[in-house]
């Protein structure tokens, strides 16, 4: 059984696989795209996902009529942070970013691993939950951490509502320690407004990089590669990358929130949007309240797009949404069909 998951025939393998317990044979590249494990009631499903949908409409209502008790408690929860030490270190988006990392995964996808009446939603048979070692969490959070707590001890973290002497003043310092946090709180509109154009935009900017990763030969053997290689889908793919892939997409993250110069408070709102995202991405679980079936007419990828992309290594390279590998499938195809009019009138 091939368990060239993810990979071209071009590209030769560069480490083994994950071993795994999980005695189910993953999809190849020519198998089907997409198998049920058990008989679905989709009548269920649907009405599951018209649920979660009318609580997300309605959840958005709420912050509208009670917007300022919203506001109130962004306001305390600004005034209580801006005390904390952990907060005002420079560290603290590193430390965040792992934590939340860590309590999502066995929050979310293992606990679902466990619930037996979930099973009928995997994409394939073969999706499960790898365990890891305590000393595999520990080196995999230090191979995290120290690139960018490096970056961290060396760069001055500049915040939109800051005065600017503050940053001059902490330039004349190599190390740094602290952060210059505004002073006031930010608004309930603009800390939502950040949060989706922050995850659009780094979704717009990752798919140009993922497409390059994909595209070129010696990005993809000497960067991306890694990410792919595994012999089953589970949630762990999700942080199987390369220091390289791992600080870029951090960095793309940190593009999107620099460019609407999003609070830090919104920053801290959007570690654990980005991080649940990129988590569900590797689930392998075709859920019934997943984003990509909450948000309607099909423009939220999700699990199912994301563990074809790591099938066929060929296509849908949006990490969260679907227009941009439309167009590019669309761009594709023209191509292809002019190649084969001009080919005609030549023979001609």
């Amino acid at each position: 059984i091939s368990r060239n998951m993810g990979r071209s025939n071009r590209f030769p393998d560069l480490q083994s696989p994950i071993a795994s317990t999980n005695n189910a044979a993953p999809l190849t590249k020519e198998s089907q795209d997409v198998v049920s494990v058990e008989r679905r009631d989709y009548s269920l499903d649907t009405c599951i996902t018209w649920a979660v949908r009318i609580i997300v409409i309605f959840i958005s209502v709420s912050c509208v009529f009670y917007r300022e008790i919203l506001q109130n408690t962004i306001n305390s929860s600004w005034l209580f942070l801006q005390k904390s030490w952990i907060f005002n270190s420079v560290y603290f988006e590193t430390w965040w970013a792992t934590f939340c990392f860590a309590w999502i995964v066995p929050l979310y996808p293992f606990t679902i691993h466990f619930i037996p009446s979930f099973n009928k939603y995997k994409i394939d048979p073969s999706v499960t939950y790898v365990h890891q070692t305590v000393l595999g969490m520990l080196k995999e959070a230090v191979i995290y951490m120290a690139p960018l707590m490096f970056l961290d001890t060396v760069t001055v973290k500049k915040y939109h509502g800051v005065d600017p002497s503050l940053w001059k003043t902490k330039q004349q310092s190599v190390i740094q320690h602290t952060r210059a946090l505004p002073l006031d709180p930010p608004e309930l509109g603009r800390v939502l407004f950040d949060l989706i154009a922050s995850i659009m935009t780094f979704d717009v900017f990752f798919f140009i990089v993922h497409l390059f990763f994909h595209k070129n030969l010696w990005l993809f053997r000497n960067i991306h590669a890694h990410h792919h290689h595994h012999d089953v889908m589970h949630p762990h793919v999700t942080n199987k990358l390369t220091v390289v892939e791992r600080i870029v997409l951090i960095l793309s993250a940190n593009f999107a929130l620099k460019l609407f110069q999003s609070h830090p408070l919104t920053r801290m709102l959007f570690v654990p949007v980005f991080v649940w995202l990129l988590v569900e991405n590797h689930t392998g679980y075709d859920l019934p309240f997943g984003l990509h079936r909450v948000i309607p007419f099909h423009l939220y990828g999700g699990s199912v797009k994301h563990y074809k992309h790591h099938i066929h290594g060929s296509k849908y390279y949006q990490p969260f949404f679907t227009y941009l590998d439309l167009l590019l499938e669309y761009f594709i195809n023209t191509k292809k069909i002019q190649w084969k009019y001009n080919g005609s009138k030549e023979k001609q």
